[in-house]
């Protein structure tokens, strides 16, 4: 709490890989930014112009969340909705400068570590205090299902949504 710098992501992602293999379980991570409030606006402007080109391919929960929450498409587990997601928009492709920097400086760490990673370009989190950098822990023999072990990322957002100063944070 209180520390934006892109190592501490990447410190908490080998933390959480650390304790999986401590465990002896077996496991991917994936990683992926959603950027800040402000370049990922832009980005599901772009995201709900694609998919509603698709609209009568999704899924009734796809299609409700195409006007509530449209990044909770790509977390889709129904076979028509996970096809059209491969051709959406990236969210990479929509960060901005500072965004930018701090996800290549997150993968930069990650690389001097022995935490090997996957990058998950449709790898959201549900929740709205969530900024830039987010990942997930799976067991390596997953099926693609709701299996994830372990989730998080970067919590700027989350002292406000309690009342309290813009302050960052990060955790899993």
């Amino acid at each position: 709490v209180g520390d934006a710098h892109p190592v501490l992501d990447a410190e908490l992602i080998l933390i959480a890989h650390k304790l999986f293999e401590e465990l002896g379980i077996k496991i991917t991570v994936q990683v992926n930014s959603i950027g800040c409030p402000a370049c990922r606006e832009k980005y599901k402007e772009e995201l709900v112009n694609y998919y509603r080109s698709h609209r009568a391919k999704l899924c009734e929960n796809c299609k409700k969340r195409l006007v509530r929450n449209p990044l909770r498409i790509l977390d889709c587990k129904e076979e028509g909705c996970a096809a059209l997601r491969e051709a959406a928009p990236q969210m990479v492709d929509f960060l901005d400068e500072g965004c930018r920097d701090h996800f290549t400086r997150v993968l930069e760490y990650l690389d001097e570590t022995d935490v090997a990673y996957m990058l998950n370009p449709h790898l959201v989190r549900g929740l709205d205090y969530y900024t830039r950098t987010v990942f997930e822990v799976w067991p390596e023999e997953a099926s693609g299902a709701q299996e994830a072990l372990a989730g998080g990322g970067r919590y700027d957002g989350l002292a406000e949504v309690l009342g309290g100063r813009p302050t960052p944070a990060c955790g899993f």
